[in-house]
């Protein structure tokens, strides 16, 4: 055995004191050197085990973030000259990986950014969600590109351009309401899901751009939008994973009446009747107007009758082409000269079904005819449209009319025949479309079967039963469900020569006990329905011409025509001093 070397041993131990240190301290600096030559050693080993594999050209330098963690490196790619960094991120469970660059050549940095990038992605990627956030604006654009992509002019089978129109408008009002929120900038993840709750409200309480005399707008428009804004959430946010369902935004619908009525107001039989007449002799026959707007102006007034007895929507009827019009089969020489067939093809019908239209409409598609032969429009080829556009620029290209154009010439003929003023005092407003709800309440009230009514307008039974039966049952069947009632049984008693005495209609309850001017109400009330008979002032004859003069009176009154009353009342005082 060697002797120690006790020289090396006292400088040894000179040193230590010298550094304030002491022979535990010396163990466990020696202890960290072994420490650390084990592990050159392993790592040598491993690189050397490393190099004998096959190298990647698309990982180089490749390092883990985190010494405790395998789901997520650095590294750099073999395919670019640049020497930038990149970040993998793995998630066993969902087997989703996610790349991306880190823009920087510093390898301090891209380990700093990709521990930030880590804890911002990693909840995302379990989620299954796309790590690219966008905010509304973003998401609206996303899903407009995408519908516009299935445009079409047959419907149900894409989005037609009025509908895609409709739909602008429906995510227009979504993110205005979004910016005013202060979401404008924000994530789809980060706005909070209750956001949508009020959008309903919002929308309640906003003015409307048109129609101005109606404020609000009608719950199931409102619901209609909704409905929109969700199925674009549906559509882009969640099936293109941008966000969770738990993160979808939750809305509330408004509440709906349950017992629907026709949507536009409708013109009664003798306005419509009025506003024809009017068009016919006095807007068409106005002085100081050119030729081509004469004839502009009549063709509009037989396009207005048309829609109207055939119910046909705006699109439909502008739509309408002169092989479209036939005359029906097996039809009497009268129904020949008055009734055709309008053929209303799948692409131009809102059901995307064809259909064949009746109506009393040949008359006015031979005078339409008759006025353009003035303009020297002489041919009507099969292709051809009925509403052509008669502007020189246009005139010969066979391009129909369009709705707006329409529209503003039934607001001219609405203001300029006084019928405005009637619209406005009853509430109502009337569209190119109210002539459909006529024509489905004119034949309705004709006692035309509802399945025929849905057959010739195109809609369905339900529809027709849910909109407008309800509302039309106690008109078109008032005297079956009061016969035998009230003052209807005395009546029905007095047709067949019944007659009742006082004491009689007493006991029945038409005619009360006591004296006085109610008493005499009551007694002329029964006697003006027939039930009691009329004490004559005069006699039978002088009563009765009397009578008819009184509603001569009323008639002049109620027509404004105040000198016929006049002269009328002056007629009945003379009769009356002459029986007195």
């Amino acid at each position: 055995m060697n002797e120690p070397d006790t020289g090396n041993i006292n400088a040894l131990a000179s040193l230590l004191n010298a550094k304030g240190l002491d022979a535990s301290d010396f163990i466990d600096v020696i202890n960290a050197l072994a420490n650390i030559k084990q592990r050159d050693a392993a790592k040598e080993d491993k690189e050397e085990v490393e190099s004998k594999k096959p190298k990647t050209k698309f990982i180089k330098d490749k390092e883990y973030v985190y010494e405790t963690r395998t789901d997520i490196f650095i590294y750099r790619s073999g395919e670019t000259k640049s020497g930038r960094y990149y970040v993998w991120i793995y998630d066993a469970k969902t087997k989703r990986r996610f790349t991306q660059s880190l823009r920087t050549t510093n390898r301090i940095e891209a380990l700093a950014k990709a521990e930030e990038l880590y804890r911002e992605h990693k909840d995302a990627i379990r989620r299954g969600v796309k790590l690219t956030s966008i905010n509304t604006h973003e998401l609206i654009r996303l899903y407009q590109a995408e519908r516009l992509q299935t445009i079409t002019d047959i419907p149900h089978q894409g989005i037609t351009n009025s509908s895609f129109n409709t739909l602008v408008k429906h995510l227009t009002l979504w993110e205005t309401y979004i910016n005013e929120m202060g979401y404008k900038n924000r994530k789809l993840e980060d706005i909070p899901t209750e956001t949508g709750k009020r959008f309903g409200i919002w929308m309640k309480e906003k003015p409307k751009a048109r129609y101005a005399a109606k404020q609000e707008r009608s719950n199931e428009t409102i619901n209609h939008t909704i409905a929109a804004i969700k199925k674009m959430y549906r559509d882009v946010a969640i099936d293109e994973k941008y966000i969770t369902m738990g993160e979808f935004p939750i809305f509330r619908y408004l509440k709906v009446n349950r017992d629907p009525k026709p949507k536009r107001d409708i013109l009664e039989l003798e306005e419509f009747s009025e506003l024809r007449k009017w068009m016919t002799n006095v807007w068409c026959r106005e002085k100081d107007i050119t030729d081509l707007e004469r004839i502009k102006r009549y063709v509009y007034g037989l396009y207005l009758t048309i829609q109207y007895y055939g119910g046909f929507r705006n699109k439909e009827v502008l739509g309408i082409k002169w092989g479209d019009i036939k005359m029906i089969k097996k039809s009497s020489k009268m129904e020949e000269r008055v009734n055709r067939s309008i053929y209303i093809p799948s692409w131009n019908s809102k059901t995307g079904v064809s259909r064949d239209c009746v109506a009393p409409v040949a008359y006015q598609f031979e005078r339409i005819k008759e006025h353009y032969k003035k303009l020297g429009i002489t041919e009507f080829g099969r292709e051809d449209y009925v509403f052509i556009n008669l502007t020189l620029t246009n005139r010969g290209k066979n391009i129909p009319y369009n709705q707006p154009a329409m529209e503003k010439r039934l607001s001219a003929v609405v203001e300029g025949s006084g019928l405005k003023k009637k619209l406005d005092a009853t509430g109502r407003h009337i569209t190119q479309y109210s002539a459909r709800h006529y024509a489905a309440v004119d034949a309705l009230m004709r006692n035309v079967s509802v399945y025929d009514v849905a057959m010739n307008l195109g809609t369905s039974v339900h529809y027709l039963e849910k909109t407008y039966t309800k509302q039309l049952t106690a008109m078109m069947k008032q005297k079956e469900l009061t016969k035998g009632q009230g003052y209807w049984k005395a009546i029905e008693e007095r047709e067949e020569g019944i007659t009742k005495t006082e004491e009689e209609l007493l006991d029945e309850g038409l005619l009360s006990k006591g004296r006085g001017i109610d008493k005499g109400k009551e007694r002329q009330d029964l006697q003006d329905m027939g039930i009691m008979d009329k004490q004559f002032v005069f006699d039978k004859n002088t009563d009765d011409a009397l009578g008819i003069l009184e509603e001569e009176e009323y008639a002049a009154f109620k027509a404004g025509d105040v000198e016929a009353a006049r002269a009328i009342g002056e007629m009945m005082d003379k009769i009356r001093d002459e029986n007195s």
